[in-house]
């Protein structure tokens, strides 16, 4: 929705570079996935959970070398095949759902106050997604199996998905196993599959299948008609004061908003946007074009996506280096995850394909 970002990274191409002003910030660069493929098949989960800011991923600093200066780049691993630990999956699952501890959490004795992964198993515990171990612990550094996964979905989602029905019966699931109701809804519901007739429930599960799981549980949440209107609120505002404090060139009021409605990967970008804009000495002009709508998609308990329509500017820009008048159409699909606070915020647009017509001036 940024309309001067469409140029501002034309601009990076022409050598500029992004002020180190927000380096206490999450930057760009921490959101990409290095280790995935866009052929993965779970490419998009695990986009939309990094995106989102449910996942980080495992940083890594790699040195290169240019003209004569050295620098630091980080790569994102998301290691979408490397097993889980339940303390890690608990994580997950209480991030993505925005868990708070009430007060029925229960202790474990290798859950310590210290240990990171503390809050976690509190909040879900007290949500009754996880009992522990028959020995009254936890285990959290642990390989989380399959059907454990399984039944703290199952668990999770019980108050807010339809269970009614049961799907195929695996032959390698026992009806002695503790997760077999659990597995047999699920599946019935969508949000596990197989490998073929077996389910494999003793397996270690993988990053990605957790993930996908949790997923595809948050799609079969259904949203309020307060979510309905929030979404389509909380994009507008995005979209009418940014052109508004654009045109004012209030870079304080602009930050302010970027906060308050995106998170994530948007909120990096639009906060560096930002400070590419003061790194250019340039000025600039946007006016906005006849009226865009707004119209939901689709709105879940905690993820929506709003269609924005004919969303038009006309752009202009003169700076030491270049000037030039584009019109762009900025038209294309929000996509929002209900922060913590409750508050619906952007975490990614993708635009339509590029329809708009540019009049370059240089």
């Amino acid at each position: 929705m940024k309309a001067i970002s469409i140029f501002l990274t034309s601009f990076v191409l022409f050598g500029f570079s992004v002020s180190p002003a927000l380096a206490e910030e999450k930057s760009t660069e921490l959101y990409f996935l290095d280790d995935v493929e866009y052929e993965h098949w779970a490419y998009n989960e695990l986009e939309r959970f990094l995106y989102a800011d449910i996942i980080d991923g495992y940083v890594e600093m790699e040195t290169y070398v240019e003209d004569g200066e050295e620098y630091e780049y980080p790569f994102i691993y998301i290691k979408p095949d490397d097993t889980i630990t339940r303390a890690e999956f608990t994580k997950i699952l209480v991030n993505a759902m925005n868990l708070d501890a009430m007060d029925t959490s229960k202790s474990f004795p290798d859950v310590k106050q210290s240990n990171w992964y503390y809050d976690y198993v509190r909040a879900a515990s007290s949500h009754g997604i996880i009992n522990g171990k028959t020995d009254g612990t936890f285990r959290p550094n642990a390989k989380i199996t399959r059907d454990e996964i399984t039944a703290m979905i199952y668990r999770a989602f019980q108050t807010s998905i339809d269970f009614s029905k049961t799907g195929q019966v695996f032959p390698d699931v026992p009806k002695g196993n503790f997760a077999y109701e659990a597995i047999m809804r699920t599946a019935a519901a969508g949000i596990i599959k197989g490998y073929g007739d077996a389910f494999k429930p003793y397996n270690n599960a993988t990053r990605a299948e957790a993930i996908t799981m949790i997923d595809r549980a948050l799609h079969l949440e259904q949203g309020t008609e307060e979510d309905l209107i929030s979404v389509a609120q909380i994009v507008d505002k995005n979209i009418k004061e940014e052109v508004k404090f654009s045109e004012q060139q209030d870079v304080e009021s602009l930050e302010a908003l970027y906060r308050e409605t995106t998170i994530g990967y948007y909120l990096a970008t639009s906060l560096e946007s930002l400070y590419m804009e003061d790194e250019m000495n340039a000025t600039y002009t946007m006016e906005q074009v006849g009226q865009h709508s707004i119209d939901p998609v689709t709105v879940n308990k905690n993820f929506a996506q709003a269609r924005i329509d004919n969303l038009n500017y006309n752009l202009s820009m003169t700076s030491p280096e270049m000037s030039f008048n584009m019109t762009v159409n900025l038209s294309g699909t929000a996509f929002l995850k209900k922060n913590h606070d409750g508050h619906w915020k952007i975490y990614n647009i993708v635009l339509d394909e590029d329809e708009t017509g540019e009049d370059w001036e240089e």
